[in-house]
């Protein structure tokens, strides 16, 4: 199961505690004749908030792993992911500071309520609700429109020659291994969050720009995606050939 699956399906458990959150904030605070346990629901309320943050703590660790090792530039759309959540942290650290100690601003918590769970969906749309969209919930992660094609990084008439020499190829292994893994798999076709690069240099095409296999090609979707991949424009020259001359071996 890919990792981003898994995030995303938590997500949606999120999404389900939030639900919870603000059924039982209206029933304590928006009805003058209470149908309800009022005790009861504020417990329920106080148990959803902490798992609601226990998810929230988990799916960060995923996200930040994957920041941490791969250094990719965000998108546009990871980037509003991340202001929305931390936007979330501080609206919930406010809250628990209202309830448990400065209970003079406690007629804002509802106020921050309604705030933490509006910007909740729309932290969990950009990420988790944006990729089981494109993927069907999973089923298929080769949906999705490519977007307009960026410049290009090797200049018109400029080729690169895979490397063969054991040491370039282990370099690019370990590159691989440390920026790549977490969306593909390199000895299958089996798309995880991109596709299987098994033979990406014997195949015809490339699997999502459908340009021609060549390293040019590959050097180009590495700096410059043509989807939903992030973009690695730090990498060096260098770093690049040597992940192609891993990919030649494939």
């Amino acid at each position: 199961m890919s990792v981003f699956f898994l995030k995303s399906v938590l997500s949606l458990f999120m999404i389900l505690m939030t639900f919870i959150a603000m059924f039982t904030m209206f029933e304590v605070f928006g009805r003058t004749e209470k149908k309800y346990n009022i005790e009861k629901l504020k417990k329920i309320h106080r148990a959803n908030g902490i798992i609601y943050l226990l998810l929230f703590l988990v799916i960060a660790y995923f996200c930040l792993e994957f920041i941490l090792k791969t250094k990719a530039e965000p998108s546009a759309r990871a980037t509003f992911h991340g202001v929305f959540a931390l936007t979330v942290i501080v609206l919930l650290f406010f809250k628990v500071l209202f309830v448990e100690i400065y209970r003079q601003f406690y007629g804002k918590v509802q106020t921050i309520g309604i705030l933490t769970a509006f910007i909740s969906f729309l932290m969990i749309g950009t990420s988790g609700g944006y990729y089981l969209l494109i993927t069907k919930f999973g089923a298929d992660t080769k949906t999705g429109k490519i977007t307009e094609q960026k410049k290009e990084v090797v200049q018109e008439g400029v080729r690169i020659a895979a490397r063969t020499d054991p040491g370039s190829i282990a370099k690019g292994k370990e590159l691989y291994e440390s920026k790549c893994y977490f969306c593909h798999d390199a000895y299958s076709n089996k798309t995880e969050v991109g596709p299987g690069h098994k033979g990406i240099l014997k195949n015809p095409l490339l699997p999502v720009s459908k340009k021609p296999a060549t390293p040019e090609n590959v050097a180009n979707q590495i700096r410059n995606p043509f989807r939903d991949m992030p973009a690695f424009k730090y990498l060096s020259d260098d770093e690049i050939h040597n992940i192609i001359a891993f990919l030649n071996t494939l």
